[in-house]
């Protein structure tokens, strides 16, 4: 497979979307969109970026997608376990749809947003999740600077959450 887009439809990709959905029966799913394989090269260029610093040539998505295949040949039932206790903790979170405000910029009540309805989890979130799970396994001093890089709100915080989904899977 040379794109992620052929990796995200593959046959093979879809069996581990199966095993997913038996390890956590209630899993949502949207349907598969275009701007997946985008995210998921982005999520992967950021992570070699933390890594390595922005003296290295930009990766390829045939690369992105041999590393992630690798990374779940040699680690499938932990990742697994991780992409299940990860989405859980996903679920758990009471965001704001508006995001963070100053004290005394917030919005005003008519202006707030109004979740109708939570559609689910993109299908390219488990390959997505591998890239965090190398990162907090191999390099969790690192994962603060990858969510800062990926533009995750309170990076650090976010950080120290995943570190201990991380560590319920370790236990």
């Amino acid at each position: 497979m040379k794109t992620i887009e052929e990796f995200l439809t593959s046959d093979w990709y879809k069996k581990v979307t199966v095993e997913l959905v038996q390890l956590k029966p209630d899993i949502k799913f949207v349907e598969h969109a275009s701007y997946e394989a985008e995210f998921l090269m982005d999520s992967f260029r950021e992570r070699m970026h933390t890594l390595h610093g922005f003296g290295i040539s930009s990766p390829t998505e045939e690369e992105c997608v041999q590393w992630i295949m690798e990374q779940l040949a040699q680690d499938k039932e932990n990742i697994m376990s991780y992409v299940v206790a990860r989405l859980t903790f996903s679920e758990q979170l009471d965001d704001d749809p508006d995001g963070e405000f100053r004290e005394g910029e917030e919005l005003d009540e008519g202006d707030k947003s109004e979740v109708v309805e939570i559609l689910g989890f993109t299908r390219s979130v488990i390959a997505d999740t591998v890239i965090e799970y190398d990162l907090v396994k191999n390099h969790p001093k690192l994962l603060t600077g990858y969510f800062k890089r990926t533009r995750i709100p309170s990076a650090a915080k976010f950080s120290s959450q995943i570190k201990k989904v991380y560590a319920s899977i370790k236990n």
